[in-house]
């Protein structure tokens, strides 16, 4: 599978991973990594672990997202 954001440029870079929001195949160059909670509904207590975990989305989706 290659990179949708270099399809217009007419590369065929490899894809490394899929936007988590828009389903894209994106190479290294185009996908961007950001924290996210990650939250887990088991009974009464915290629901949330207190590491982050990534969210992979193409450039498009990150500058959509508030800062």
């Amino acid at each position: 599978m290659n990179c949708y954001d270099c399809a217009p440029d007419h590369a065929s870079n490899a894809a490394v991973a899929i936007c988590r929001n828009c389903g894209a195949a994106l190479c290294h160059e185009h996908a961007r990594s950001t924290p996210e909670t990650v939250v887990r509904v088991h009974g009464v207590g915290k629901s949330t672990l207190p590491e982050l975990a990534r969210r992979i989305v193409c450039t498009v989706c990150r500058n959509t997202q508030p800062a």
